[in-house]
């Protein structure tokens, strides 16, 4: 039950749409006057992909509210998912001009609006004089991400460590962490090494989990909070590894010890001893059998047909993500004119609701839905062995990425940075093709190309 806007967050998440609107529609006698409440009613027209109505909460606020300023985030994500970028620039510039906007304000809307809609060089421009600390290292690590996607992830990395993932960053930008024992590239290397999650996703882990390998082959012992996939680097990477790792002056510890680190602070502080690390396969499933009798019934369903797994909305992550996610009317065309593919619906939150509703659900010989109580560890052992996955950018597109399953990653044009400048690869996961939109926000054009390239694989 939601009794206050703090129930909300994890009722998005998982879908329940109709009761915080309920919860919403309750307080609106009351609370129609805050600029909190529409807030959350702009976030939750998002979740439920109703993008028009988000957007037309967050002019209201822009417009009238001379204290609430996140509803930038809103903004940018419905404008980024419908191709709206004119639209949000102008709302950007009118927020930074209002007399009543404070300074600091329309320095972050410019920080964040204009990162989230791709215009990386305004970014690099912009001057963080007379600022606050914080926001000065809010801008620094942007303006790191914009570099990194205009140029590669190389020209910025260490700009990233410095306004990001260093330990004055972190006590900076997270107050609240005790960063005792945080490693974050100091070059004698600890006996243990703890992984948490700071700031970081599902994906973030899985994706830079990888480095963790160079760790163990230098005599680190390792532990990360997940026990649903095993790290498995090849041995023929052992010795290469070992080489890179000592002459970027890394060295085995002299004295026992603990440390903890977070996945970010493992990419930006060993990229540029090892790069991408373009491995293959770095995962293996920790239990392979866990999905043994869901496979079963989607074989015995598909009669020899690929079996391909798709998810295509992020509406149960915490994150924004209506700039990385489709709606399901955008894939309309895909599903109804591709008979040769059995689909595995991967999906969870308000769009396996919105899915579960459509006739085209019920069809067991073109489509099984996975439970909702379906687990990590058996999402991790099902894409294993499915033929291929199809996926926006979130973590299991990173799972299908490090187990080098066939993937097909779908990303807006404007996409994050660490898939910089090739529209099509990514050195992060060679098994992976990127998917991406021609045009801001253009994902029905995407899930055209998407099926274009399954009919190819099938050649």
């Amino acid at each position: 039950m939601i009794e206050n806007y703090q129930d909300l967050p994890p009722k998005l998440y998982a879908g329940d749409i109709d009761e915080c609107f309920e919860f919403l529609d309750a307080r609106r006698a009351t609370d129609s006057n805050s600029a909190d409440y529409w807030h959350w009613r702009a976030v939750t027209h998002l979740r439920a992909q109703q993008f028009d109505k988000a957007l037309d909460i967050c002019f209201y606020l822009t417009r009238e509210s001379d204290v609430f300023g996140y509803q930038i985030h809103c903004l940018a994500d419905a404008c980024s998912h419908l191709g709206l970028k004119e639209t949000a620039l102008t709302a950007i510039d009118y927020f930074g001009k209002k007399p009543t906007t404070p300074a600091i304000g329309a320095f972050l809307w410019r920080v964040y609006g204009w990162h989230y809609l791709g215009e990386d060089q305004r970014v690099l421009d912009l001057s963080a004089d007379g600022v606050d600390e914080h926001s000065v290292y809010v801008l620094g690590h942007h303006q790191a991400r914009s570099q990194m996607r205009l140029h590669g992830i190389e020209h910025a990395v260490a700009a990233m460590h410095r306004w990001w993932s260093s330990p004055e960053a972190r006590r900076v930008l997270f107050p609240h962490l005790n960063l005792d024992g945080y490693w974050s590239g100091q070059r004698e290397l600890p006996a243990r090494i703890t992984v948490k999650s700071i700031a970081s996703g599902y994906g973030d882990l899985i994706q830079w989990v990888r480095y963790l390998g160079a760790l163990e082959v230098m005599g680190v012992k390792v532990e990360y909070e997940d026990s649903r996939f095993r790290l498995v680097i090849p041995e023929s990477e052992h010795e290469a590894l070992a080489a890179a790792m000592r002459a970027a002056g890394f060295t085995r510890a002299s004295t026992e010890g603990d440390m903890w680190t977070d996945p970010f602070a493992l990419f930006t502080s060993l990229f540029p001893a090892l790069g991408h690390m373009p491995l293959g396969r770095y995962i293996e499933p920790a239990e392979p059998d866990a999905a043994d009798a869901i496979l079963d019934t989607i074989w015995h369903r598909a009669r020899g047909r690929r079996c391909v797994g798709i998810f295509w909305s992020s509406s149960e992550s915490p994150d924004n993500f209506g700039h990385r996610s489709l709606c399901l009317p955008d894939l309309d065309a895909l599903f109804d004119h591709s008979g040769d593919i059995y689909w595995v619906i991967m999906q969870r939150g308000f769009e396996r609701k919105r899915w579960l509703d459509d006739p085209r659900s019920r069809n067991l010989n073109r489509f099984t839905t996975l439970e909702s109580n379906t687990t990590f560890a058996q999402s991790i052992a099902l894409l294993d062995r499915l033929d291929a996955f199809a996926g926006n950018d979130g973590s299991l597109a990173h799972i299908a990425g490090a187990l080098g399953k066939r993937n097909h990653l779908l990303l807006n044009q404007v996409a994050e940075w660490r898939y910089e400048r090739d529209p099509t690869v990514t050195k992060w996961y060679p098994a992976t093709r990127l998917v991406r939109a021609t045009e801001l926000g253009g994902w029905r054009g995407l899930a055209d190309n998407l099926g274009r390239l399954l009919n190819a694989d099938a050649r």
